[in-house]
């Protein structure tokens, strides 16, 4: 019998983590590590193998998780502020992307980015602007006081890199005006 919300321990009402903890982080290194070692194996069949049974377990995994958020969604209001928090938690939002599940897509979350950052932007007399976004990669210009100060431009940026890797782990890369391309990881 489910219990009632205010019956749930505290961890359930806490905000999700703005950033995945460091442990996760190693795992992912981890699992590269480990991905790169099955690439180098000589045997063809072994190799096949090992990518048939990732592939066999990401798709058990990402059909379990969607199972989950079609529960949590229908859970109605209570359902609507446990799915906010799911999909805004940085190392489930990764899982959602990984499986196609998560409900923005990439321009949209683009947008929550650079709104995010534009506060501060401004407080420094500029601003973004999303020029174009083609083949996952975004084309940005910095507008305003940070044009002309290479030192505030490159602060702008950061701050504009920063929310663009939490907001968007898929994008494959973006250039800032005239910028060379910086690849997002």
């Amino acid at each position: 019998m489910p219990q009632s919300a205010a019956a749930q321990p505290d961890s359930l009402h806490r905000a999700a983590p703005s950033s995945p903890p460091k442990d996760l982080l190693q795992e992912g290194r981890k699992l590269q590590q480990l991905i790169q070692q099955v690439e180098q194996l000589r045997d063809p069949v072994a190799r096949a193998t090992v990518h048939e049974c990732l592939q066999s377990l990401l798709a058990f995994y990402g059909d379990g998780l969607a199972r989950l958020l079609r529960v949590v969604q229908a859970s109605g209001t209570a359902g609507e502020h446990v799915y906010a928090q799911i999909v805004e938690d940085p190392t489930v939002r990764g899982l959602l992307l990984i499986h196609g599940l998560h409900p923005l897509d990439l321009r949209t979350r683009l947008n929550q980015a650079m709104e995010k950052v534009r506060p501060y932007m401004e407080s420094h007399g500029g601003n973004v602007q999303l020029i174009s976004l083609e083949n996952d990669v975004a084309r940005f210009r910095l507008q305003g006081a940070c044009q002309t100060c290479p030192s505030s431009s490159i602060t702008l940026e950061l701050a504009l890199r920063q929310a663009i890797e939490q907001a968007c782990p898929d994008l494959m890369g973006f250039e800032v005006d005239n910028a060379p391309t910086h690849s997002v990881s």
